[in-house]
């Protein structure tokens, strides 16, 4: 007997795994909800800025008009890979149920996403990874290190717009986002100043995002969806290869990720500048 491609389950075919793979992974990375999503299959994806335009001048009737030009820039993304490598035994492949192949897409799901966060909001120190939030030019709001009101959100709103961006989420990290859950009215009210709404709270008329990477110096990230990009290359691929020193499978999950913050100055940190 022989094993035939067409003979074998069709979720162990990378494209169709793959394909399934980014779609958890997209759901659930804060990098991917926060950006807005660039399919490459390019070693690199450059992204146009128009930096500035034309300067227009008030003339008279038949004046001679003179010329300006607009200037450029671009923003380049190189995808880097994170992969992950799980061995299981051909005991669990053939006899687990539920699927096997769903229970492994789910947990490489989960240790794609953990990695590609790490990176989103690292300082870039990690070559081998994409730069994250902490290594660009971002705005900074200095909170004193007390989030006593929602003051600092709202002055990192107009911070951004003096920016040329308008801020569509907070990310923040859990304990962060408790600490506002708790703030009342006031000093001597139980009642909460921020309510839950169905998928969390919004905190200044924005919705939070929490995450357990937000760097431990960072109270709040404010960011525009519209100019941050989630570079994808190829999507995410699953494979599997027999052990040769035991009776198993390998399965590989791998994403090419990078990350392009189109305008850095439009991102606005949280944090105790002290």
């Amino acid at each position: 007997m022989s094993m035939k491609r067409t003979d074998q389950a069709q979720a162990w075919l990378p494209t169709d795994f793959g394909a399934m793979l980014d779609l958890v992974v997209q759901e659930k990375s804060v990098a991917a909800r926060v950006s807005t999503v660039f399919g490459t299959d390019k070693e690199s994806a450059s992204f146009p800025l128009w930096v500035s335009s034309p300067t227009p001048v008030w003339l008279n009737e038949l004046e001679e008009i003179t010329s300006s030009d607009g200037e450029t820039a671009e923003v380049v993304a190189r995808p880097k890979k994170t992969v992950s490598l799980t061995l299981v035994s051909n005991e669990l492949a053939g006899d687990a149920n539920p699927d096997i192949a769903d229970q492994i897409a789910r947990a490489a799901a989960n240790q794609l996403v953990a990695s590609i966060d790490s990176a989103f909001f690292s300082d870039g120190t990690n070559a081998k990874a994409p730069a994250g939030l902490l290594s660009i030019a971002s705005t900074a709001v200095d909170t004193g290190g007390t989030l006593a009101n929602l003051d600092k959100f709202i002055e990192a709103r107009y911070a951004a717009e003096a920016a040329n961006a308008n801020l569509t989420h907070w990310l923040m990290s859990p304990a962060t986002a408790e600490t506002l859950s708790k703030l009342k009215t006031a000093s001597d009210s139980n009642q909460h100043l921020i309510e839950f709404v169905a998928d969390g709270i919004t905190v200044a008329g924005l919705p939070v995002i929490t995450s357990t990477h937000v760097d431990a110096g960072s109270d709040a990230w404010g960011v525009d969806k519209s100019q941050l990009r989630y570079v994808l290359r190829q999507g995410s691929t699953v494979e599997r290869f027999p052990s040769v020193t035991n009776d198993g499978l390998y399965i590989r999950a791998k994403s090419r990720v990078d990350f392009a913050f189109l305008n850095p100055a439009g991102v606005v940190r949280l944090h105790d500048a002290a």
